[in-house]
C-alpha cells in the first residue's frame, strides 16, 4: 500500500520522495481476529473486507525480513515478546503511546521513535500523517483523500479515552487537539453527539462477549512480559471467573505461552467505571505471592487494590480503586518486579 500524498500524480516533482510501499499487517493471528470484536465491528461498518487484511501468520515473518529489503514500523507497541525478537534489527520507526521502556532495547541507535504517553496511539498516528503531509506540503490532503481513515482514527481515540471521561482519565490534551482536528475535517453534524455515538456502539461491541469461551477471551486482548501473562478483559475479572473452566483456561494459557504467572485485568462500564484484577499461578504459587505483595505496595502510581475473597481461593483477588489505571500502568510495575524478583 503506498500513501496517497507520495505517489506519483500527487507530487510536484520539486522534492526526491522515497517510492516506498507499506504493508500494514495486523498483530493477531487469522483465526483469532473474530476476537477483537469491537475491532472487527468497526471494520465491517467502514466497509472494509476483514478476509482482505494481512495478519501475522500470513507469511513467515523471520524469513520474510531475511530474503527482502523489508524495514519494520511498531505501531502501539516498543516492547517485544520473546518471539517477536527477531524483528528489533528490522525496525526503523517506533510509533507507541505507553511509557518509554528502554530495559531491553535493541533497536538501532538511528531508529526514529514517537514515543508518548497519550491516551490513543492513534493520537500519534493521526499527529504523524499530518506532520508527513505538511512537510511534503500537502497540508490535509491525505485526510480528505480518505475519510475512512480519518472516520476511523477518530473513532478509536474515542473509545480509547472513552470520550474523555475524568472518571477514566486517560484523554491528555494531545489526544483532544487531534479529535478537534478530524473533526474539523469530517463535519459531522453535532460533534458532542457523534463521540457518544462512537462510544456507545464500540463499547457495546467491545463487551459483547457473551458467545467467547474463557479460553478465548484470555487471547482477545493479551501481552506478555518476561514470564507474566497479562489479559485484558471487557468485562470484570469476577465475571470471567464465573465462567465454566475459567482456571483451566488460564493454565493452559500460561502453558501454551510459556508463562509461569497470570495477571488478569478486568473493566467494567455498565454502570460507571469498575476495575478489578487477580493474580494466578499454579506452577509457581510463590511468585504468584510476590507479585500480589509488589502491586500491593506500588506507587508509581498506586493501585489501590483491595483484597477479596472469592469462590476460587487459587486466585489472589482485588478490587482496584485507582480507576485511572489500566494496563499501561500494570507494564511498567511488571518491568520493576521483574528487576527485583
Amino acid at each position: 500500500m503506498k500513501c496517497k500524498v507520495c505517489t506519483k500524480e500527487y507530487r510536484d516533482g520539486s522534492v526526491d520522495y522515497k517510492d516506498e510501499i507499506f504493508l500494514p499487517i495486523l498483530n493477531v493471528d487469522r483465526n483469532d481476529f473474530p476476537l477483537k470484536t469491537e475491532v472487527a465491528f468497526l471494520f465491517r461498518e467502514k466497509g472494509i473486507n476483514v478476509g482482505d487484511l494481512v495478519y501475522r501468520d500470513d507469511y513467515d515473518l523471520p524469513q520474510l525480513l531475511k530474503s527482502t529489503k523489508s524495514k519494520v514500523v511498531l505501531v502501539d507497541h516498543h516492547v517485544l515478546a520473546n518471539k517477536d525478537s527477531f524483528l528489533a534489527e528490522y525496525v526503523t520507526e517506533i510509533i507507541d503511546h505507553r511509557p518509554i521502556d528502554k530495559s531491553g532495547w535493541a533497536y538501532k541507535p538511528d531508529t526514529r521513535t514517537t514515543i508518548e504517553t497519550v491516551g490513543s496511539c492513534c493520537t500519534l498516528v493521526a499527529q504523524r500523517i499530518k506532520d508527513l503531509s505538511s512537510l511534503m506540503a500537502k497540508d490535509v490532503q491525505y485526510f480528505n483523500a480518505y475519510p475512512v481513515c480519518s472516520e476511523m482514527l477518530h473513532a478509536t481515540i474515542i473509545l480509547d479515552t472513552v470520550n474523555f471521561s475524568k472518571e477514566v482519565n486517560k484523554g491528555t490534551p494531545h489526544d483532544e487537539e487531534m479529535t478537534l482536528f478530524l473533526e474539523n475535517l469530517l463535519k459531522p453534524t453535532d460533534c458532542k453527539a457523534e463521540r457518544e455515538k462512537q462510544l456507545t456502539t464500540l463499547l457495546a461491541a467491545r463487551t459483547d462477549v457473551s458467545q467467547l469461551s474463557a479460553a478465548q477471551l484470555l487471547r482477545k486482548d493479551v501481552k506478555i512480559v518476561g514470564n507474566v501473562l497479562v489479559p485484558s478483559f471487557p468485562i470484570l475479572v469476577e465475571e470471567f471467573l464465573n465462567r465454566p473452566e475459567a482456571l483451566k483456561a488460564v493454565s493452559e494459557a500460561l502453558t501454551q505461552t510459556n508463562c509461569d504467572v497470570a495477571l488478569l485485568l478486568g473493566m467494567d462500564l455498565s454502570e460507571g467505571l469498575k476495575r478489578d484484577i487477580a493474580v494466578f499461578s499454579n506452577s509457581n504459587p510463590q511468585k504468584a505471592v510476590l507479585l500480589s505483595k509488589f502491586l500491593e505496595d506500588y506507587t508509581s502510581p498506586p493501585l489501590g487494590l483491595s483484597p477479596h475473597q472469592l469462590a476460587t481461593p487459587e486466585c489472589r483477588y482485588y478490587r482496584q480503586r485507582n480507576l485511572s489505571a489500566s494496563r499501561k500502568q500494570y507494564i511498567p510495575a511488571l518491568h520493576r518486579f521483574r528487576a527485583v524478583l
